[in-house]
């Protein structure tokens, strides 16, 4: 035995959602969970680390499924900031200042953050950087000791973009060479997935086309990894966003890919803010995933989509932050709550996403959505060991009874007192194991935030904004 956890309220998030009160998980050499159970059904512990969990919650590692992991250079430069706006004016000039070393603070920093709120496992939607700085992502988060999926942006020539030196079949080669490298990386640690971005704005801006994507398409099917895009969200305004582009192309981002005949369940659908009910029924037949961002959508003033409609569809709904330069947050637990709080606002009903199922938007719907719902998303025996034990010993939990409601609705991130992934453990009150140089990490990555910032001209958006304000 490696390590046992006792005297935990374990949520496993099982078939049968079994939540042992008083319970354990045994984590074996193998780093894979051996048993999980009610309290006296312990195997022995054989020399293993003992960690009494003083009856906190122990639940799976939570999973990001949208996260810009380079954007936490760039965290508080776009307050009051609409997507639009944001994508062309912020997003796309900052990148033209970040130097490989930039993005690597950055990404370790991501990690850190993440960890410290209970999530071992990110969908990194990684922006067009060249090939060291992907295999520098690899192997920087698997280093920190967290679970990715890397996805790396499918692109080409199109009839907007004719400088683009590759044609789809050189972007074929290229990254499928690339995708090849990193999947399975780092002892299985990094998975590798694609982007093809193709929502409206995208193809009308030129970055896209139905070569592009038919070929991205047929490369993840060739080489069977996921698809990640941005989809139906953004500002609803006739002069910019979701409704103008709608109007321009004349289609809906899910028709488009239903009527390329490629849309199926390699598709990671991310925010799906304006969803019709007949994309909801599409992506429903077609098995694909979507993402709700609640807080990034919120943040943006994006709007509140159909969530409800879609868990009763059947779609296969999950959960992600977006980068921290859009939304500060890369709290999961905080979408676990801002979910079911926003659905009931839309809704009008204070029921319209449990708890429970925020939770599972958050663990094993995530997993599925990875294709990985085999070996992490529950604590079952021979999945691999990714979970987070919180403190329930806080003023704010200690008198809700309910576990999942305590989780969800009361539970702060930063009351993970331990993270464990993969069978190890990567943060522990406080500390970060893996990550000797934490503390210089976070140093560095003020430094180079500023220096960004000042390059690309954004010192001003980096200042206090009251005074304007009352102004």
């Amino acid at each position: 035995m490696h390590i046992l956890i006792k005297n935990a309220c374990v949520i496993t998030v099982n078939a049968r959602r079994d939540v042992f009160e008083n319970g354990f998980v045994a984590i074996g050499e193998d780093r894979q969970i051996h048993a999980v159970g009610p309290a006296g059904a312990e195997p022995p512990a054989q020399g293993a680390r003992v960690i009494d969990a003083r009856g906190g919650i122990v639940s799976p590692g939570l999973i990001n499924l949208h996260q810009h992991l380079h954007m936490n250079l760039l965290k508080g430069l776009a307050d009051g900031m609409l997507l639009e706006p944001w994508v062309f004016n912020f997003s796309a000039k900052s990148r033209k200042y970040f130097r490989r070393e930039d993005v690597s603070t950055s990404l370790t920093l991501a990690a850190m953050e993440m960890m410290r709120t209970g999530t071992t496992c990110v969908l990194n939607h990684q922006s067009t950087f060249d090939w060291p700085v992907h295999q520098d992502a690899a192997q920087l988060i698997a280093q920190a000791g967290m679970r990715q999926m890397l996805a790396v942006s499918f692109q080409c020539r199109t009839p907007k973009m004719p400088e683009h030196p590759w044609s789809a079949a050189d972007a074929t080669r290229h990254i499928g060479a690339l995708v090849d490298a990193l999947d399975g990386a780092n002892g299985g640690m990094t998975r590798a997935g694609l982007i093809v971005e193709c929502n409206a704005h995208h193809t009308e801006a030129g970055r896209s086309s139905d070569e592009l994507v038919r070929a991205g398409h047929a490369l993840a099917r060739d080489k069977n990894v996921r698809i990640a895009v941005h989809m139906s969200g953004g500002t609803l305004s006739m002069h910019m966003g979701f409704t103008k582009y709608r109007r321009q192309t004349g289609r809906s981002d899910v028709g488009y890919l239903e009527g390329l005949g490629v849309l199926d369940d390699r598709w990671v659908l991310k925010h799906g803010i304006h969803f019709s009910d007949e994309d909801i029924a599409i992506v429903a037949r077609r098995g694909s995933s979507v993402v709700y961002t609640p807080t990034s959508e919120a943040i943006r003033g994006g709007g509140l989509g159909h969530w409800r409609a879609m868990l009763a569809a059947g779609v296969n709904c999950t959960l992600g932050t977006d980068g921290p330069a859009v939304d500060y947050s890369v709290d999961m637990v905080e979408q676990m709550k801002a979910c079911c709080y926003l659905q009931s606002v839309r809704y009008g009903d204070a029921a319209a996403i449990p708890p429970l199922v925020a939770l599972e938007m958050a663990t094993i719907n995530a997993a599925r959505a990875l294709g990985m719902e085999r070996s992490i998303g529950s604590l079952e025996p021979g999945k691999q060991a990714d979970l987070v034990l919180f403190d329930r010993d806080r003023p704010h939990l200690r008198m809700v009874r309910d576990p999942v409601t305590a989780l969800v609705r009361a539970t702060r991130g930063a009351d993970a007192r331990l993270v464990v992934a993969n069978g190890r453990v990567t943060y522990e009150d406080g500390a970060f194991p893996m990550i000797p140089h934490a503390a210089r990490v976070m140093e560095d990555a003020r430094v180079r935030a500023r220096a960004i910032a000042t390059a690309a001209g954004f010192d001003p958006l980096a200042g206090p904004s009251w005074p304007a304000a009352v102004a």
